[in-house]
């Protein structure tokens, strides 16, 4: 009955969606680098101009980021091209940067902030990385790709912080960034985030902490970029509850207790996930100077940049440990065991558990770009590169005492063509191969086109995208080693085809789209929580349906996502996801503006992964369906000149509903109801 409830209620939304609002969509000032040429040479990959209108949960793009005067910007890390980058002064739905929900239309995470999380949307998930235990961690990782670079005209400051629960659950975090022009070429910044979560159940705590020190150098010849990151990630790890009659049906426990009183598998374990980056980009442009137009004007004309010549060199420096002392011995079944041996079938070497990975990665590129725009008849953009990625292993040894370690290299070429300027026709097409090395073979060709036309007098956007992939397998899912899992296979190349469009119509607000990919070889870990492939096809199908909904200070947001998978027991999915926002919006006074609302997330029913905390990884299981139960939160949201500030509710509907199934995976329960509170200040010296 709830679940029909549910349904109807999106489905009168979607059919009324057209009748409200005619709030504007604001282009950020983010996607307006610089004013040369170059400002929207690429776009990242997956990303159209579409995505700068809409975003949080297609909210308005309101930002403090034009009150500082200042620009944004990424970088490829392979070009050296300038990248739009979004701000993240947002003042909508400000709270969602504190809850693992607010990453996507449905999330699967253990509890805590900052605790290893999976996508319950296959497409809003990211492609498997080298180091395989970066995946659990995706959303809080930095590297130099996902940094925004400044370029402020007075000093800029931003402090962040947030906290939730009682002294014995707390959850705080903090996020700070410095930067500074040193001139009109030079920038330097420093970025700190810091989290630390000891979670609402027993075992659970979660503590992050990342430093970046960054800098940047523009002038029309030469263009520079550095990043130094120092991070690190400690985890206890429970293992997940034993008993969910705790959640379930509290009453048939028959006593009292907290959250903190619920049994889980594990005692004093945890992983560590450690992780440096050291990058350096140079690009030289070749271009002249234009005639001025005043003859008699001795100050020379602006520099038009026609082509670039940059390089770029990565180190990274990883490092996983998983660690136990979990180690009073027991007997089970008349053999002698650790208490954490009890939960695993194999061990591979005897006494307390202590697997750990080395990672290195040195990658350097060379790049050559022609820009668009140069000339007029240069309707677009075409960058070439050239990287070498030297990798290296080290695993403890689960037959000695020593490590395995393993070398390879990677040679790769691609390059980039894209018309980014215009108002009728803009696309952005990729492309790369292996040539040489442990990516031999390895190709991917990726692409988006973009065109407008006027609907009832407003641009309307349609985007249609595409890819071709064929994926070497990582060597860490070849080829594995510690005390409860031991592999060593040859698995085949993973293709991946892929092919959606999405149409976003201004005027109702509405934004569709569709994707239908299909996958051969999809590598993935079995029920065993060992990795296996799966030789056949699998198809997935989303469809989905952003709509926002005005009227007056009356708003409405909503996300719907429809998803189907051929093959549910290789790769499960939810069929439907929602996420619905109803909010009030107004200025109390001239400088303060109040958003005051409710959003909940919703997914239908479905096995959902489980999360193995030896691997750091989610595995396929057939035991336990997760789903079918509202998240809901109360909150208020509030700016007031440069400061953002809010109050939050989190979880109220286990304190309405008399049936309680709110797992996020299973063994792992969302948290409690809690009571949040976070603010943001920024200052422009």
């Amino acid at each position: 009955m709830k679940n029909k409830l549910i349904i109807s209620l999106f489905a009168v939304l979607l059919c009324t969606g057209a009748a409200f609002s005619q709030a504007r969509i604001i282009l950020p000032d983010s996607s307006q680098i610089t004013g040369d040429p170059d400002s929207l040479d690429l776009l990242p990959h997956g990303t159209s101009h579409l995505d700068h209108l809409i975003h949080d949960h297609g909210a308005e793009a309101d930002s403090l980021q034009k009150l500082a005067r200042m620009t944004l910007w990424r970088l490829d890390a392979r070009t050296g091209n300038r990248l739009p980058a979004e701000s993240d002064t947002l003042l909508h739905n400000f709270q969602h940067s504190t809850l693992p929900d607010g990453y996507s239309t449905a999330m699967g995470f253990l509890g805590p902030l900052g605790s290893p999380a999976i996508s319950k949307v296959f497409f809003d998930r990211g492609e498997t990385e080298t180091f395989l235990f970066n995946n659990a961690y995706s959303h809080y990782l930095k590297n130099p790709e996902k940094l925004n670079f400044v370029n402020t005209r007075v000093p800029y400051s931003r402090l962040g912080y947030h906290r939730a629960g009682p002294k014995q659950t707390r959850e705080e975090r903090l996020d700070a960034r410095l930067t500074s022009n040193f001139g009109k070429s030079l920038n330097i910044g420093l970025d700190v985030d810091m989290i630390n979560a000891r979670g609402f159940y027993a075992e659970q705590s979660v503590k992050h902490n990342n430093f970046s020190l960054f800098g940047s150098y523009l002038s029309d010849r030469l263009e520079a970029h550095a990043m130094l990151h120092l991070g690190s990630i400690t985890h206890f790890e429970n293992g997940g509850i034993t008993d969910e009659r705790f959640i379930t049906d509290p009453e048939a426990v028959g006593e009292s207790f907290t959250s903190l009183d619920i049994p889980v598998r594990f005692s004093d374990t945890w992983n560590t996930l450690k992780q440096n980056h050291y990058f350096l980009s140079g690009r030289y442009n070749l271009g002249y100077r234009e005639l001025p137009e005043d003859s008699l004007h001795k100050k020379p004309g602006a520099f038009v940049p026609v082509a670039s010549i940059g390089f770029t060199t990565h180190l990274t420096q990883q490092h996983r440990r998983f660690l136990s002392y979990d180690t009073a011995y027991v007997n089970v079944e008349g053999i002698q065991m650790q208490q954490i041996d009890r939960f695993y079938s194999n061990r591979y070497y005897e006494g307390a558990v202590d697997d750990s990975i080395h990672f290195t990665s040195l990658k350097n590129s060379v790049s050559l770009s022609l820009r668009e725009g140069f000339k007029e008849w240069v309707k677009f953009g075409l960058s070439a590169f050239l990287e070498y990625d030297l990798r290296n292993y080290a695993m403890r040894d689960t037959v000695g005492e020593g490590y395995v370690s393993h070398r390879e290299s990677a040679v790769t070429l691609g390059g980039v063509l894209n018309k980014q300027q215009g108002e009728h026709l803009l696309f952005n097409l990729r492309a790369d191969l292996g040539v040489l090395g442990a990516n031999l073979g390895e190709f991917r060709a990726m692409g988006d086109v973009e065109t407008g036309f006027d609907l009832a007098g407003k641009r309307t956007i349609l985007t249609a995208e595409a890819y071709l992939k064929n994926l070497r397998p990582k060597y860490l899912q070849e080829h594995y080693y510690s005390k409860y899992f031991r592999w060593n296979h040859d698995l085949g190349d993973i293709r991946r085809v892929y092919v959606g469009g999405k149409l976003y119509i201004p005027f109702t607000h509405t934004t569709l789209s569709v994707g239908v990919e299909n996958l051969q070889n999809h590598i993935y870990y079995g029920s065993d929580k060992i990795i296996t492939q799966e030789g056949g096809n699998i198809q997935v199908l989303t469809a989905r349906i952003d709509q926002k909904l005005r009227l007056g200070i009356f708003n409405w947001d909503n996300q719907v996502v429809y998803q189907t998978s051929s093959n549910q027991e290789v790769l499960p999915l939810p069929m439907l996801n929602l996420y619905s926002n109803i909010y009030l919006k107004a200025k109390i006074v001239n400088e303060l503006t109040l958003q005051l609302g409710v959003d909940a997330h919703y997914h239908s029913s479905y096995y959902a992964p489980g999360y193995e905390p030896a691997l750091l990884h989610f595995y396929n299981q057939r035991e336990r369906k997760i789903g079918d139960y509202p998240i809901a939160t109360a909150y208020a949201n509030m700016h007031l000149k440069q400061t953002r500030f809010f109050l939050m509710f989190y979880n109220v509907g286990s304190k309405v509903l008399k049936e309680n199934d709110s797992f996020s995976l299973p063994g792992y329960p969302v948290n409690p109801f809690v009571f949040k509170l976070g603010l943001s200040v920024n200052l422009h010296n």
